[in-house]
């Protein structure tokens, strides 16, 4: 057998396993670069997905392929680069993110290949010829990486018209005493806070702030968002009388806060828009308001945690069949309406006897009882809803293509074939 033989048995074995990989590599950069994620910023976490899963596929795709480079970093690495640089990330935790990926892929190529090929020679020049190939494609992308950061940097804090506000609210957000007479905003009014995105977010923006007959600041956010914070002293009335009659260009969207009076207020609202914003994002609306959407945006801010915990409450009920959305548009009646059948049966407009069926057929997909896991169905529901929706970018999977199984719903492919990764990897039975 050749060394090609045997770096592409390699390769075949974890493109299997990408998904877990992947999961593995999230996990630690949690644990091993706190700093990273010290900002909160959900654009940060959104980069994050498709720069892990560019770099494994690119790897897997060289070991396949007699080691050949690839021309450059992916454009998930450039855009992950490009956003830690606006979000005021130090290149040395960006840095450090991308070497623990690599120590985790390594120590799983390592544990494949003593698997896969036999012990020996063979086996020691496998080893070395990954080694090198997963070094030298390290130092070429990291180049791309870092000049992507430090151009972005540039660009971003030093020759941009709005660094100087934009400074003074990130001192303001971070608890940092600044001089705010530059921003021209009243900060002792009452004021809802914004996250602006799509089309022509600042158009949005004033448009919504002439409706609300508000004063209105706005500065830059990462990847492409707009914050901003409408003032005067009854904002939150106003918004809460003429929300309905919002008007935004076409393809635009806006995240909005609760109301908050003060400097305490102006900090709170930012932090509940941005945790809206992580539901606006994946499930686009007009406006999506953090008080409607409160308990999604909790859970969604471990977002592929959230897919597991979703795939492994509804099972078989998460299909993509027909039959499977008739359960779940059942089960969601049945809860909004107390779990009272009677009323379920008005409310989707079918006969009580055929509500009792439906229920019925529930729990056998469930294989529990409804009232046992009625919180986690709740909570799975609604991220079904959202999710379903998502515009997450998914990862390349087992295969070039990356396909996903058409026997699942674009919601629980992802996580249902995680989980079988992981189950075949550990030989642990989880939750289907």
């Amino acid at each position: 057998m050749s060394i090609e033989h045997d770096l592409r048995a390699v390769a075949d074995v974890l493109a299997d396993d990408i998904p877990a990989i992947g999961e593995a590599i999230r996990q630690r950069i949690r644990s091993g670069a706190p700093k990273y994620y010290g900002r909160h910023d959900p654009m940060l976490l959104e980069s994050e997905s498709p720069s892990i899963f560019g770099a494994l596929n690119s790897i897997i795709r060289g070991l396949r392929h007699s080691r050949q480079l690839p021309d450059g970093a992916s454009e998930g690495a450039l855009q992950e680069a490009r956003i830690a640089a606006q979000a005021g990330v130090e290149l040395s935790d960006l840095l450090l993110t991308r070497r623990i990926g690599q120590v985790v892929l390594w120590n799983w190529i390592l544990d494949t290949a003593v698997r896969v090929v036999p012990n020996g020679p063979r086996q020691v020049a496998v080893l070395k010829q990954a080694a090198e190939y997963q070094f030298a494609w390290n130092d070429q992308v990291t180049r791309d990486v870092v000049a992507a950061y430090e151009e972005e940097k540039s660009a971003y804090f030093f020759h941009s018209r709005d660094r100087v506000r934009r400074a003074i609210v990130t001192d303001l957000l971070n608890g940092v005493p600044t001089d705010t007479e530059q921003l021209g905003y009243n900060l002792k009014l009452e004021h809802i806070a914004a996250v602006a995105w799509g089309y022509a977010p600042h158009a949005g923006l004033h448009a919504l702030a002439s409706l609300l007959d508000a004063s209105l600041l706005v500065v830059e956010g990462t990847g492409g968002t707009s914050l901003a914070w409408f003032g005067s002293s009854r904002v939150g009335e106003s918004f809460e009388k003429h929300i309905t009659s919002v008007e935004l260009p076409a393809a635009t969207y806006l995240a909005v806060g609760r109301p908050g009076a003060g400097l305490e207020g102006f900090r709170l609202g930012h932090r509940h828009a941005w945790q809206a914003y992580r539901v606006g994002r994946l499930r686009p609306r007009p406006v999506t308001c953090y008080h409607d959407v409160a308990l999604e945006s909790l859970v969604l801010g471990d977002l592929p945690a959230a897919r597991d915990f979703m795939t492994s409450e509804l099972g078989a009920l998460g299909y993509a069949d027909e039959r499977a959305e008739v359960l779940r548009e059942t089960l969601k009646a049945y809860f909004a309406t107390g779990e009272n059948a009677a009323a379920t049966a008005i409310r989707i407009h079918i006969h009580e006897r055929t509500v009792a069926y439906r229920l019925k057929s529930i729990e056998e997909r469930l294989g529990v009882p409804i009232s046992r896991r009625r919180d986690e169905l709740a909570i799975a529901l609604r991220l079904a809803d959202i999710l379903s929706e998502g515009s997450e970018p998914r990862p390349a999977l087992a295969g070039e293509d990356g396909q996903p199984d058409g026997r699942l719903s674009p919601v629980l492919g992802t996580a249902s074939r995680t989980v079988r990764s992981i189950q075949k990897r550990s030989g642990t039975i989880l939750p289907d």
